[in-house]
């Protein structure tokens, strides 16, 4: 390219709150006056300033940037000014893909001031180095955004931009979330529908028949709109309902993170492995119990089997199931023969597969009925000797997990203070000089994503540690609820949900081809288990 005075140029400026804390002396006005001075100084003609304000120059697809390419396309521009590289962009490839190829091929100078870059001249070697340091940059801060906002995640802070349907953001800390009174009703009802067996298709229509608004119509209705009047546009979903059923955030909880971005540079948005979720129990109030959620993700799990003359779920189903095989128990009921189950797996490939299980409605009805009075008795004699009792049995496995979880979190914690002494060690030596800056950048990259790791499994033992210390109030909390169906004389589905988390059957397997083989039925009630 050779030396013309008759230059028309464009100066393009950028800003992003990606380009750190000195925001000052980058002010788009601070470039504006810098390079508007240097054109008149050089006595080129200005065609016209291009500004783009809060835009990240990892994306070249920014309104001023790709108007200014527009108007390089038509000719109008033949020169192209920035205060440095960064303004550009900041993505290494994109940068050298326009001053090496694109800006020559269309015979545009460019010039990038603070770097002393000039496309005209030929000792432009340092610029690729340049691009590549503020790709760098650019990648340091995006690493640093996420380790931000994981560790707001991680103290149960809510991040999202808004408030799940149910919730709105607490008008003192929008952190935090506070119960929507006004649609808390809605969220209670789907979860009782769902509870009691009620399909998510069926509580979409009777959500759709009574004019509920769906979540995204709700939000829409609050809207100050000043030219056009609120207008229903969606209609409830089986998926919608599902979706809320679903969400912790009901009980009390939060999950973040269940999605990332995938590179900086594209900003494309990707699901997290689940693993990877953020997960922080009780840090709002819940619309509704845990029992509840618990007892609807059950319901959500499976499909119930409904009875057929009633429409309604049989009072065992999701609750009864085989112990050898773990598959469910089928419930039979035959025109003059009592109704009975079996084992679904044994009904499906046979004998080879498992054996039958065969017990009769009436026969698992009387048994789980007696249990349920057995327990009842035993709190009305002595409530204090069956608070033992059960803690007692209940305690024999959980002493074992307890011992287990204790010793894993001090092994964590233990291995949390090596990796600090370890980064502290490899900082020093590379000060030193004894480790080269390639070779810190990898041991640092290591030890940070181990001492990651580590935090979060520490959090989890610790979680779990303070769960099986509460044995005390669940025992509590299942006695309360016992006493609560202390007079009840036959059984249906509210009363088993509400009580019995499962049943299992089993049988004395050195009886097998005897007619009449030995069962145990085992009770796992809420909040206990097998007592």
């Amino acid at each position: 390219m050779g030396i013309q005075l008759n230059y028309s140029v464009a100066i393009y400026c950028r800003l992003s709150v990606d380009d750190g804390t000195n925001l000052e002396s980058m002010s788009i006005a601070s470039q504006k006056t810098m390079l508007t001075e240097y054109v008149k100084k050089q006595g080129w003609k200005l065609s016209d300033i291009y500004v783009d304000d809060g835009y990240s120059g990892v994306n070249f697809e920014r309104p001023d940037f790709q108007r200014m390419i527009h108007d390089i396309e038509l000719g109008r521009v033949n020169l192209v000014i920035v205060k440095d590289l960064s303004r550009l962009g900041r993505n290494y490839i994109m940068c050298g893909q326009y001053t090496e190829i694109y800006f020559p091929e269309k015979n545009v100078r460019f010039i990038a001031l603070n770097d002393g870059i000039d496309t005209l001249y030929s000792n432009n070697d340092i610029a690729p180095f340049k691009n590549i340091l503020n790709d760098m940059y650019a990648k340091d801060i995006s690493v640093k955004v996420r380790s931000s906002l994981h560790a707001k995640a991680r103290k149960g802070e809510f991040l999202a931009p808004y408030a799940p349907y149910g919730y709105m953001k607490s008008p003192e800390d929008k952190h935090i979330l506070i119960i929507n009174e006004e649609v808390e009703p809605n969220i209670k009802r789907m979860f009782e529908l769902s509870a009691s067996g009620i399909s998510t298709k069926k509580i979409a229509k009777i959500m759709e028949k009574d004019g509920v608004l769906t979540p995204l119509d709700y939000r829409n209705s609050k809207k100050n709109s000043v030219n056009d009047a609120f207008q229903k546009k969606y209609t409830w979903d089986g998926a919608v309902v599902r979706w809320i059923l679903r969400n912790p955030v009901y009980a009390g909880h939060n999950i973040q993170c269940k999605k990332r971005v995938q590179s900086y540079r594209t900003k494309k948005i990707v699901p997290n492995k689940r693993e990877d979720w953020i997960i922080v129990e009780n840090t709002h109030k819940g619309i509704i119990s845990q029992e509840l959620f618990n007892e609807v993700q059950k319901a959500l799990d499976g499909r119930l089997r409904f009875v057929k003359r009633t429409g309604e779920p049989h009072i065992f189903s999701k609750l009864f199931y085989c112990a050898e095989c773990g598959r469910s128990m089928l419930h039979h009921d035959r025109t003059n023969h009592p109704k009975y189950y079996s084992c679904g797996k044994y009904r499906a490939d046979g004998i080879k597969a498992c054996t039958s299980h065969h017990i009769t409605y009436d026969n698992l009805c009387n048994i789980v009925l007696e249990d349920i009075h057995k327990h009842v008795k035993l709190i009305e004699e002595d409530e204090g000797h069956a608070i033992q009792q059960i803690l007692s049995i209940k305690c024999t496995s959980e002493k074992k997990q307890l011992a287990k979880a204790k010793k894993e979190l001090k092994q964590a914690k233990n291995r949390l203070e090596e990796m600090d002494i370890r980064i502290k060690k490899v900082y020093e030596d590379n000060l030193s000089g004894k480790i080269p800056d390639e070779l810190f950048a990898v041991f640092i990259s290591d030890y940070t994503n181990e001492k990651q790791t580590m935090t979060e499994s520490v959090f989890s033992l610790e979680n779990e540690i303070n769960t099986l210390q509460e044995n005390r109030t669940d025992v509590s909390r299942f006695i309360k609820l016992l006493k609560s169906y202390a007079d009840i004389t036959t059984l249906d589905r509210e009363i088993l949900t509400a009580l019995i988390d499962k049943i299992t059957i089993s049988e004395d397997k050195s009886q097998q081809g005897k007619k009449n083989k030995e069962q145990t039925i085992t009770i796992y009630y809420k909040f206990v288990g097998a007592v």
